[in-house]
C-alpha cells in the first residue's frame, strides 16, 4: 500500500486573515521515488508571518505562491526513505516546504547548508540534543533572525537602551533576551493585552513592557521609557509603532526591520511619516532577510552562543505547539491576532 500523502494548496490570495475557503487540503499517494530524491515524513511546521506575504500577489521577498499550489512554509522533518547517496535514512532535515505530511526531495532540494530558498531542505546537526521544535526557534530561523539583526544589523552593544516590538512573539521574545545577555543596559518589550505583557517582563526579563492594547498614545509610553531617547529598536511590526519609535531616538540610534505584521492583512499599506527624525537625529534604519547569514561563520557561532545559553537555562525558548494540521488557517491566524506565545508551530499528523 502506497502511503497516503495530505498537502495544503492555495486555492485563492488572501484577503484580511486566512481563511479555510483560502485553503484545499489534498490528498494523494506518495509516488514511487525517482533516482536522487529522498523522502521526508514532515514533523513539524513553523508558522511564519512571511508566508502571508508569500500567499500574496506581490509575494514580498519571494515569487508569489502560485495558485493551485502548495503552502510553503518552515519544516523540519526525517527522511525515511532515500535513493540519493548524499542523504541517509533517519537524517533531520529542515527548511522552507511544503505544508504537507511528506515531502519528496529531488536532488536540487538538498543544500549542504542552511537556506532561506523555497523547497530546499538542509541536514540539521542535532547532536545538541534539543528537542526537534527547538530547531525551528531558538536553533533555527527564529534564533538566527533575532540574533542576526540585533548584533549585525542593528549593531547593539553593551549599555544601548533596546526596544522590541512583538516582543511576546517567536523572534521578538528571542529579541528580549539576546539583548539582555549581550549586556543593554535596559530593554523594553511591546506586547499586546495584560496577560501577554507579563509574560514578557517575567518570562523574557525585559525591564519594562508598554501594553500597545491599552488606552494612550505608544509614543508617549516610549518617550516615559526612554526620555533620553532609545539606541536601538527591533522592529517586527511596522506601521503606527514604528512611527512611534521615529519619535525617540537617542543621536547614532539603530534600527531594524524584521517584518511588518500590522501591514500583511491591512487593505491599505500605511507609509512612515516621519522620517525626517532619522536625518536629525543621524540615525540608520535597515531591513535585513536571515537568508543572506546563512552559512557565514558568524552564523555558525552565533547558533553555539545560542545552544549555551539554553543549556545554562538562561534562555527562555517558548514553544507554542498545536495539534491543528487540520485546522490549520485558524492555526496560521493566531500569529495575527495575538494568541500564540512564543514559536507557532503545527505537529504534523502521523
Amino acid at each position: 500500500m502506497p502511503l497516503v500523502n495530505q498537502q495544503w494548496i492555495l486555492k485563492k490570495r488572501p484577503v484580511g486573515l486566512l481563511k479555510p475557503s483560502d485553503l484545499e487540503c489534498r490528498t494523494s499517494d506518495v509516488p514511487p521515488l525517482k533516482d536522487g530524491e529522498c523522502l521526508v515524513k514532515v514533523k513539524y511546521l513553523a508558522m511564519d508571518p512571511a508566508t502571508r506575504g508569500w500567499m500574496g500577489e506581490s509575494g514580498g521577498y519571494v515569487d508569489p505562491l502560485p495558485l493551485d499550489g502548495p503552502v510553503m512554509g518552515v519544516t523540519v522533518g526525517e527522511v525515511i526513505e532515500s535513493r540519493n547517496p548524499a542523504i541517509g535514512k533517519g537524517m533531520i532535515v529542515a527548511g522552507v516546504g511544503p505544508w504537507a505530511k511528506y515531502i519528496v526531495v529531488g536532488p536540487k532540494g538538498i543544500s549542504p547548508l542552511r537556506s532561506g530558498d523555497l523547497g530546499v531542505l538542509a541536514p540539521m546537526d542535532t547532536s545538541t540534543g534539543h528537542d526537534l521544535p527547538v530547531y525551528l526557534h531558538a536553533l533555527g530561523t527564529s534564533g538566527g533572525t533575532a540574533y542576526y539583526g540585533l548584533m549585525t544589523i542593528a549593531a547593539m552593544k553593551p549599555a544601548d537602551k533596546v526596544l522590541v516590538s512583538a516582543a511576546g512573539g517567536s523572534v521578538g521574545s528571542l529579541a528580549c533576551q539576546f539583548a539582555k545577555l549581550k549586556g543593554a543596559s535596559k530593554v523594553v518589550g511591546i506586547a499586546g493585552g495584560a496577560a501577554k505583557c507579563r509574560v514578557v517582563k517575567e518570562l523574557y526579563g525585559c525591564d519594562a513592557v508598554i501594553d500597545y492594547k491599552s488606552a494612550g498614545s505608544i509614543a508617549a509610553k516610549i518617550k516615559a521609557e526612554f526620555p533620553d531617547g532609545l539606541d536601538v529598536y527591533f522592529d517586527n511590526v511596522g506601521g503606527e509603532t514604528l512611527e512611534a519609535a521615529l519619535d525617540n531616538l537617542a543621536k547614532n540610534a539603530r534600527i531594524a526591520i524584521c517584518g511588518m505584521i500590522s501591514q500583511y492583512n491591512a487593505p491599505d499599506e500605511r507609509g512612515v511619516r516621519n522620517l525626517w527624525n532619522l536625518l536629525v537625529r543621524e540615525a540608520r534604519i535597515e531591513g535585513f532577510l536571515v537568508s543572506s547569514w546563512f552559512g557565514s561563520p558568524e552564523c555558525e557561532a552565533a547558533y553555539r552562543e545560542i545552544d549555551g545559553w539554553l543549556k545554562s537555562g538562561r534562555l527562555n525558548a517558548t514553544l507554542d505547539i498545536r495539534d491543528m494540521f487540520g485546522d490549520i488557517a485558524n492555526a496560521y491566524n493566531l500569529l495575527f491576532t495575538g494568541g500564540n506565545r512564543g514559536r507557532l508551530i503545527v505537529r504534523a499528523p502521523d
